[in-house]
């Protein structure tokens, strides 16, 4: 006789996202992408950048950041998983960064 199979909850992954315009005027190239890879880094929670064309790549990766061709003034989304207590923190100090101009 088996044991009983306990099924596991259905848990649903609700995002924290926000949209936010591109401040820097050459978009995420070269050095405005580096500043801010390095500060999804530093952030607690894991961060996806995502545009309008439904591209979305981690906010950690450079190559993958690049690969987006983000311009500025483009709007873009980053979202992160409630499931992360620091979610809506990382997000928003993303966000922030790319509210300004990262190659002045």
């Amino acid at each position: 006789m088996s044991a009983p199979h306990a099924t596991p909850s259905a848990q649903e992954t609700v995002m924290i996202t926000r949209q936010v315009v591109v401040a820097t005027p050459i978009g995420l190239h070269a050095r405005p992408a580096m500043v801010f890879c390095k500060a999804a880094a530093a952030q607690p929670a894991k961060v996806t950048i995502g545009t309008a064309e439904g591209s979305t790549a981690d906010a950690r990766s450079m190559l993958s950041v690049l690969g987006l061709g983000v311009r500025g003034g483009q709007e873009i989304t980053l979202s992160a998983d409630t499931g992360d207590q620091d979610a809506r923190a990382s997000v928003d100090a993303l966000a922030e960064l790319l509210a300004t101009d990262l190659d002045a």
